[in-house]
């Protein structure tokens, strides 16, 4: 009986000091095991991105491995909508092989150091006890350069973001649309990288059931965009210059001027300002960045702007700004819950718990991103307005000469250069849009010619004229699906011209 008690005894004791004992066995195991086996840490969001990437393009996978399957809501290039369906990597662990050895890449999101409630405090201190690791390489020592597989997996990613020239070569598609704040549909994983190509053009996603080309925004129309716009030759003629700046930046080094410009188009709604800015974008193959300002504070756009500089030449659109800005004034976010809703807290890319945003966008902080110390190379900046009034003029407004002509060139250069008026339609410009959406209806579109002509002055915006000519065209298109009755029933030029008439009236 007493020796089965020291047994009992003598055992939980071992147990005990087993227990007591285990993280520093643990510890010697791993140093022991560390002659062998090495692992590497990999603690910001950008460099697991890159390596994940580069890994699964160079290195053969395992089959046996966690895998990650998902579908997303994706526009397709034959202009339909629907869920694309792809594995994703770097979410789970990978079994990769460098020739004869397989070695691990884990993905942790783990994080090290405990901070108190007065590091909490203090932001500095805090930032420097806590880490977050995305993902850990574990190998045989002396089977994996990461060194190597570091740098050539930076190297493929900002060739990537900067050599847009080789990657048309290619035809890669470049022209994504980039909201700021982000739009989500619930997929994160589906987000476009900091690179600015589209998710599904990502080395972290093999696509099930397409290919990157099936996938996309369908083009506005047949040929190029901007030719499908119609505008006064005064405008074309500065679209242009958008070409010529695009393909410029030797130049543009060579004499010591900033790689960059920025339009203020003003005029009614309906003029095509926000068209403009995409074709352009589109033609050019570059990514656009459509900003809402009421929606974002200084941190927030301050880090979106510089994420953007990582992926130009690209388009940086601001819209309305006369609905966020009266001169200085922010509008858009005055009482209310507004300092609740930026105070809000949630987790960012690196898992810390920070603000949206201190508070709502100054205008100070606007014009520090359009030009202040940073230089924003690379970066076409767009601001639209209804209100030309409301604009302050240190963001730049039209010149006016002595002689009471105004010029394109705006008072504050730099900043924006130049102020682009979008009004209403020329005679000149709507015959020519008729021509384009009536021109296989020759008694219709002779009709509307004779409006055109009657009504000179009649003030219409491309999206008002466009509208006129639609419905009747439309008519005519239902007119021939039904057949010779209908044509039949086809109104002459005269009762056209008419309606036209009357309606206008």
């Amino acid at each position: 009986m007493f020796d089965n008690t020291w047994k009992l005894v003598a055992g939980g004791t071992a147990l005990g000091l087993l227990a007591g004992m285990w993280d520093k066995i643990k510890a010697a195991a791993w140093r022991g095991l560390n002659l062998f086996i090495q692992r590497i840490e990999i603690p910001t969001h950008q460099a697991h991105e890159a390596v994940t990437a580069y890994l699964i393009a160079h290195y053969q996978r395992s089959r046996n491995y966690d895998r990650m399957y998902g579908a997303a809501w994706e526009s397709h290039r034959n202009g339909r909508y629907g869920l694309v369906p792809y594995e994703q990597f770097g979410s789970r662990t990978l079994i990769l092989w460098n020739g004869w050895f397989p070695f691990l890449y884990a993905n942790q999101q783990e994080q090290k150091g405990n901070a108190n409630n007065n590091q909490q405090q203090n932001h500095y201190y805090r930032q420097s006890t806590t880490v977050t690791v995305y993902s850990t390489l574990t190998y045989i020592r002396g089977t994996l350069d990461v060194e190597k597989i570091l740098k050539e997996a930076c190297a493929q990613r900002n060739a990537i973001s900067w050599a847009a020239e080789d990657a048309e070569a290619k035809d890669q598609s470049r022209f994504v649309l980039h909201h700021i704040p982000k739009r989500t549909d619930g997929d994160e994983g589906t987000s476009s990288g900091r690179n600015g190509l589209a998710w599904y053009q990502q080395g972290m996603y093999r696509l099930l059931a397409h290919t990157p080309d099936q996938l996309g925004r369908q083009p506005l129309g047949n040929g190029s965009a901007l030719d499908n716009l119609i505008f006064p030759k005064r405008v074309k003629d500065l679209i242009r210059e958008i070409a010529l700046w695009r393909k410029s930046r030797d130049w543009y080094r060579e004499k010591g001027i900033p790689w960059k410009r920025g339009w203020l188009m003003y005029g009614p709604p309906g003029t095509g300002k926000t068209a403009l800015a995409r074709a352009f974008a589109e033609d050019l193959n570059m990514p656009i960045y459509v900003y809402n300002l009421a929606e974002i504070g200084n941190t927030e756009l301050v880090k979106a702007w510089c994420e953007m500089q990582m992926n130009v030449p690209c388009v940086a659109l601001i819209e309305d700004i006369d609905n966020v800005f009266h001169g200085r004034e922010n509008v858009a976010r005055k009482g209310g819950l507004s300092s609740l809703f930026l105070a809000a807290k949630k987790p960012d890319e690196d898992g810390n718990t920070t603000s949206v945003a201190s508070g709502p966008l100054t205008f100070d902080c606007l014009l520090n991103c359009l030009d202040g110390v940073e230089r924003s190379d690379g970066i076409f900046t767009i601001i639209t307005t209804n209100d030309l009034s409301k604009i302050d003029p240190a963001l730049g407004q039209p010149r006016t000469l002595p002689d009471g002509t105004v010029e394109f060139i705006s008072t504050r250069p730099g900043r924006l250069d130049k102020a682009v008026e979008l009004g209403y339609m020329e005679p000149a410009d709507k015959k020519r849009m008729a021509r384009r959406i009536l021109g296989a209806y020759e008694h219709e579109y002779l009709a509307m010619l004779e409006f055109v002509d009657r009504f000179p002055d009649l003030n219409e915006t491309p999206a008002q004229f466009q509208e006129r000519c639609a419905q009747v065209a439309l008519k005519c298109f239902w007119n021939e699906v039904h057949g010779p009755k209908a044509e039949a029933a086809t109104p002459t030029v005269a009762a056209v011209a008419e309606h036209l008439i009357s309606g206008s009236a």
